[in-house]
């Protein structure tokens, strides 16, 4: 294998916030051994994780890697209004807000919002749901489309 095929191969799009991937949920405000955290990272449709009451919720994505995002889609039921926070450190810390938005009740469905990402680079993805259209709300499962851009040295 030449370089520009190792290259090519490194630089593919993927799925990067899969549990598959290496991504991992490492903090969650409330779990239910029903429906854990672990369920929005798991790439199974019928898997969840469901708050427990009171808002604001949040949870940490963690790539175990550095990565730029070029579009995330979350499919949750209930979110109102939804904060996502980055971080590029090797901690969880330093997050700075990158997109806050509020969601469209969907009655019977999911919400699937899709976000084109400026500025996609990251370690770490907080998603805080500041508020929401009932007492609990569930996130179903999200997606980040890009690129590793190194691994942790």
């Amino acid at each position: 294998m030449d370089f520009f095929t190792v290259k090519q191969f490194k630089m593919r799009k993927l799925d990067l916030c899969l549990s598959s991937e290496g991504s991992e949920v490492i903090l969650a405000t409330s779990s239910d051994e029903k429906h854990p955290p672990e369920n929005i990272i798991d790439g199974n449709p019928e898997t969840f994780w469901t708050t427990t009451g009171m808002f604001p919720q949040e949870f940490i994505i963690f790539f175990h890697k550095h990565v730029k995002i070029e579009r995330l889609v979350i499919q949750s039921y209930f979110v109102r209004t939804l904060r996502i926070e980055k971080s590029t450190s090797k901690e969880p810390v330093d997050f700075e807000q990158w997109i806050e938005k509020d969601l469209i009740h969907t009655e019977g469905q999911l919400q699937n919002e899709e976000f084109v990402a400026r500025d996609g680079y990251a370690t770490y993805l907080r998603f805080v749901i500041i508020s929401a259209f009932d007492h609990f709300a569930s996130v179903h499962s999200i997606s980040a489309d890009g690129t590793v851009i190194s691994d942790f040295a």
